[in-house]
């Protein structure tokens, strides 16, 4: 097996003038109030001062949007996923529906390295709060995985977004019973079926070390299979 070496994606919490947002880039906002996960986009961006996003439009939304507001803003570029915390300084409904959001202090940055890939098909659970469902892993590598999942198998509704948090569980022999700590780095859809680029976030040594064992597994069963 060609070795690789590296580390779950590093975490870094930067100053807010790092931020890299950009007029039409999509973001995920999340509000404290029901934890529930919006899609929106940046229309414009002050430095230093305020961010200018599209008010998502998802029922119930705007009895949640009044200035004082706390909420979380991500955001993907790049490879590297920008989080933060912000709140709202002023909704505006007409022309158009917009939030004006204060500009962060501080940010958490997480990139993403790449690393060798090796293809698989394992099938695995994929959890969080919000969702519960069968994925099938047909990637993997030590900074991460790329998984599908069947929307059939989810009743049509798949709660998972860029920049969400998730478990990935499979048999005991292969990931531990606590699986793998994972961040979706990004999303894409065709047809019925979702798409996952997830980067692993494991810090203990335990973590790395199983998804290095497994795709040393995986090369000799390869390589065996060819007869090299």
């Amino acid at each position: 097996m060609d070795q690789t070496t590296g580390h779950p994606p590093s975490v870094q919490r930067s100053p807010g003038i790092q931020v890299e947002l950009r007029p039409e880039m999509p973001v995920v906002l999340q509000i404290p109030r029901d934890g529930a996960k919006y899609s929106s986009k940046i229309v414009g961006v002050e430095p230093y001062k305020y961010i200018i996003a599209k008010m998502p439009l998802a029922p119930g939304i705007r009895s949640m949007i009044f200035p004082g507001q706390g909420l979380t803003l991500k955001s993907e570029c790049d490879g590297i996923i920008y989080g933060f915390d912000t709140e709202i300084l002023h909704a505006i409904l007409r022309p158009a529906a917009l939030l004006l959001l204060a500009y962060p202090m501080s940010t958490e940055k997480i990139e993403l390295r790449r690393h060798k890939r090796l293809s698989c098909l394992l099938p695995v659970r994929l959890q969080n709060p919000f969702a519960h469902t069968l994925a099938f892993m047909v990637d993997i590598s030590l900074g991460g995985c790329r998984l599908v999942v069947d929307k059939n198998d989810t009743g049509g509704i798949l709660n998972v977004m860029a920049g969400d948090e998730v478990t990935i569980l499979s048999l005991h022999e292969v990931f531990g019973d606590d699986g793998l700590r994972a961040i979706i780095a990004n999303t894409a859809q065709k047809n019925q079926k979702a798409f996952f680029g997830a980067a692993f976030t494991g810090n203990d040594p335990d973590h790395g070390r199983r998804v290095a064992a497994f795709l040393e597994r995986i090369a000799a069963l390869i390589k065996d299979q060819k007869g090299g």
